[in-house]
């Protein structure tokens, strides 16, 4: 039976997720809800249950016809980029919902898997995201084995744990909001992984405190409540989101996760403690191939640049049984400029089968990487081929349908043909006698009707070494790790403890916790936030048990109203994603530079933001780092980057920059300052910082000298905040003749004031617009103005509306920009936009209030 159509409502999911976090923290149960624990024929992960893209089933078809060959169903309503997984008879997938409208958005979708009916829909918005419209349902399912549960990550990072059986959302975060996670263009959206009581996901998260810079973080939470357990990253500053999927394996008794990483490194992981274990650093881009794991080797690839020569391109094998940096230890070999960077290898009977992303399948000894065979497919690969039935099936990017069978001297096509069905981007299943094709112009459901499924055995999962080998605890873990409390909340903690391997021992209630930061911690590890305050506080939760001792954080925020006027020269430190790409300035200290010497107002602001991401006293730009090059990027900060313009040797740049370090040091920003040769033929600026304090009128600056930062957005508080205005005072330099775009964000909603357009718009997806106004609106660079936005839902509807005045003039009686969003998002937390590429932005007297 076909269930109607169904939004959940959004502003009861933090409703839930509290009620959640009160529940007890369970022991946990190895393996309880992983892939391999599924039943015989299920596919429960898009690499299926194995993880490793086989299926052990038999009498499949190999042929098939979109117009009715072997077709056992099709359902061009569920066109997508996103693998399905199927569990306990039904098929779960990511989509589009209503493209095309003005309620478009995404959803998880659950059909009948022999028949493809419909048996519920959990439809959800997509918002605050660069993401296209066609890259919606980037992300994959994974389903629970033991609950019947699905996980699924939505392309605005909406990540949410949903009943298998009737579509109820049972717990949810919204990670983009809670945690800094990016929702980027690109739309390279993470899977979920279920390993034991945890699920994990990943993503880059910029988000506060010591982890307001940068990385691919990956965060770990029970899937029976939703609490963080662990969150844990590789290295800071990586250049690209990827989605490259975690591998679960046994290495030496040891349970891994094993993954590509945004870094540009292949990493393994403990999966229940989050501890590295090991790394292997081979390009400098990120990695977006999901590794294979067999016979103690990792095999995977990349198509970007390797880190030890200009060559484009890998395919490589990494000896999983050692520990620590195993990148020049660890390597087996590896075979460059093989483009192996989007679909995931295939490891048959000792032999590696990798597809390069121009379209050509390699075949090597996983033992070796000897070449043993070439096979052209015709088209681009964006899927990731499967094993099944002795065979190897797999559909290029533009719809080459292919089904191999391996042979000594490499393949035999068994079948191919030439398919009219849209581009390829998910990958093949197999479950119960039947493969799904999921293509941009439909889902297909082939196979013989009368067939009755069969399977072969699954090989026995490998074994980790017995808790009871080695019980000494090696690893304490503070759950939940992550809070985020209001005035008067009560958080109960516990304390687990975990061998040197990674295996829980025991939640140890005697543990002593401590607190940096107010509020107060009972012997019974419950945690009491002071009910007075009026300010939002960090806390760090400390755990001490005999030597061992772990740790976990705590943001305290008021409700509303919130006023800040940055005085103190700070960026809030509870602020998401804001305190790395926004610094404290004296914005009286910052005008009279200006007046002296504006290359001195400059190098303030490039000097204060080296001094908040960096050493606080201290800062050395050059570009010894070439993942960094901070001194390339001071010259393009400057203009001073061309041939004509870039000093050539230390005493160029003496002259360049000398008179306006002089006025810093003069006006004790700077105790000194040094300019001289880096050891390896380039310039390096060093200067320490001074004893001046910010004074004067504190403001903060979105900055245009992180490159990869410029345009982004930062969160203040809790997302289940709704009908609220949000205000502050705006001021955009230029940069060229070029204005940046600023904006505020509520209920999901953006305010911004568009730069080069001269407009302002409202919004809630920023590449796709469904519901957004534009007016226009003329401003100038180096004014200030007052930016005001306000969100409300009326009669189910959200009503958005925003006006822009200048600071010193009377505020305008009617709004300027107002839209009605028929889909509304019923709550979220206020926030920052800005995309400072063409100049800095300010940032004061900014108030939050409710309606």
């Amino acid at each position: 039976m076909r269930r109607p159509l169904r939004r959940f409502p959004t502003r009861l999911l933090p409703a839930l997720l509290c009620a959640a976090c009160l529940l007890p923290v369970l022991a946990d149960s190895a393996a309880a809800g992983d892939p391999h624990l599924a039943a015989p024929m299920d596919w429960p992960h898009w690499r299926g249950p194995e993880t490793n893209g086989i299926s052990r089933e038999k009498n499949l078809v190999t042929s098939w016809s979109p117009d009715g060959e072997n077709l056992l169903w099709k359902r061009e309503d569920l066109s997508t980029r996103s693998t399905p997984v199927v569990l306990n008879g039904k098929l779960y997938l990511l989509c589009r919902d209503q493209p095309g409208t003005d309620r478009e958005g995404e959803k998880v979708v659950c059909v009948d898997a022999a028949t493809g009916e419909t048996l519920w829909e959990n439809v959800f918005n997509v918002f605050l995201s660069d993401v296209p419209d066609t890259r919606v349902g980037w992300s994959c399912v994974t389903g629970d084995t033991e609950t019947g549960d699905v996980y699924a990550l939505g392309v605005c990072d909406l990540f949410q744990c949903i009943d298998g059986e009737t579509g109820e959302t049972k717990w949810s975060h919204s990670l983009s909001e809670e945690y800094g996670m990016l929702s980027t263009y690109g739309g390279r959206t993470n899977m979920p992984l279920v390993q034991g009581d945890l699920v994990i996901i990943s993503g880059i998260i910029i988000g506060w405190g010591e982890m307001a810079k940068p990385a691919h973080r990956f965060i770990a939470f029970d899937r029976r409540n939703g609490q963080p357990v662990w969150f844990e990253q590789t290295r800071l500053l990586p250049y690209d989101t990827t989605y490259s999927s975690p591998v679960p394996t046994v290495i030496n008794g040891q349970e891994l996760i094993v993954f590509g990483s945004g870094d540009g490194g292949v990493h393994a992981f403990q999966p229940q403690t989050g501890k590295a274990v090991w790394k292997y650093n081979v390009s400098t881009r990120g990695i977006n191939t999901t590794p294979v794991v067999a016979d103690g080797l990792v095999i995977a690839g990349h198509s970007e640049e390797n880190n030890d020569s200009r060559e484009m391109g890998a395919l490589f094998a990494i000896d999983a049984s050692k520990s620590g940096d195993l990148s020049k230890t660890g390597e087996v070999w590896r075979i460059k400029e093989a483009f192996v960077g989007k679909s995931a290898p295939l490891y048959i009977d000792g032999r590696i089968y990798a597809c390069e992303d121009s379209g050509t399948m390699l075949i090597v000894e996983a033992k070796t990487g000897k070449e043993i065979a070439r096979q052209k497919l015709g088209g681009p690969m964006r899927s990731s081929p499967i094993y099944a039935d002795g065979k190897i099936y797999l559909i290029t990017e533009n719809g080459r349908w292919w089904v191999f069978e391996p042979t000594e001297d490499g393949v035999k096509t068994i079948s191919r043909d030439r398919m009219r069905i849209g581009e390829s981007h998910g990958s093949p299943i197999v479950s119960h006698g039947r493969i799904y094709v999921p293509t941009s112009e439909a889902l297909y459901c082939i196979g013989k009707a009368d067939v009755t499924p069969e399977a072969d055995p699954r090989p026995e999962w490998p074994k980790a070494t017995p808790v009871a080998d080695d019980p000494k605890p090696a690893h304490a873990q503070v759950v939940p790790v992550e809070s985020l409390l209001k005035p008067g909340d009560r958080q109960q903690f516990s304390v687990r403890l975990y061998n040197a391997n990674g295996q829980y021992l025991r939640t140890e209630p005697k543990a002593k916790l401590t607190l940096d930061g107010p509020g107060q911690v009972g012997a019974d590890l419950k945690y009491s936030t002071p009910s007075g305050m009026t300010e939002p506080a960090a806390v760090m939760v400390s755990a001490t048990v005999g030597d061992i001792t772990g740790s976990a954080r705590i943001r305290v925020i008021p409700g509303l109203p919130w006023s800040y006027g940055f005085d103190d020269g700070e960026v809030p430190v509870t602020w998401v994603g804001a305190r790395y790409r926004h610094i404290g300035l004296d914005y009286d200290f910052y005008t009279s530079l200006k007046k002296q010497e504006p290359r001195a107002a400059g190098m303030y602001i490039e000097m204060q933001t080296a001094f908040t991401n960096g050493a606080p006293d201290k800062a050395v730009i050059d570009d010894t780092n070439p993942r960094r090059r901070l001194w390339t990027n001071l010259l393009i900060y400057f203009g001073l980057d061309s041939a004509d313009s870039k000093p050539k040797n230390v005493e160029d740049a003496r002259k360049a920059f000398g008179p306006a370090l002089d006025i810093l040091q003069k006006e004790k920003f700077l105790a000194s300052w040094e300019i001289g040769d880096d050891g390896k033929g380039g310039i390096r600026l060093t200067v320490t910082r001074g004893e001046r304090k910010e004074v004067g009128n504190g403001v903060i600056c979105k900055i245009r000298t992180i490159p990869l930062g410029t345009k982004s957005q930062g969160w203040m508080g809790h997302t289940d905040l709704h009908d609220y205005t949000i205000e502050a005072d705006v001021m955009g330099l230029s940069t060229d003749g070029k204005m940046p775009d600023i904006g505020l964000i509520a209920q999901r909603y953006t305010a911004d004031m568009m730069g080069a357009k001269q407009e302002l718009q409202v919004r809630t997806w920023a590449a796709q617009l469904r519901i957004a106004k534009d007016v226009d609106l003329e401003w100038k660079p180096e004014t200030w103005y007052r930016l005001k936005l306000q969100t409300s839902v009326e009669d189910g509807k959200a009503i958005v509306r925003s006006k822009v005045w200048p600071r010193d003039g009377e505020e305008p009686a009617e709004w300027q920009a107002e839209t009605t969003d028929p889909q509304p998002n019923l709550n979220g937390s206020p926030g920052l936009f800005g995309n400072a590429r063409d100049g800095e932005i300010f940032y004061d007297n900014l108030k939050v209030y409710s309606n």
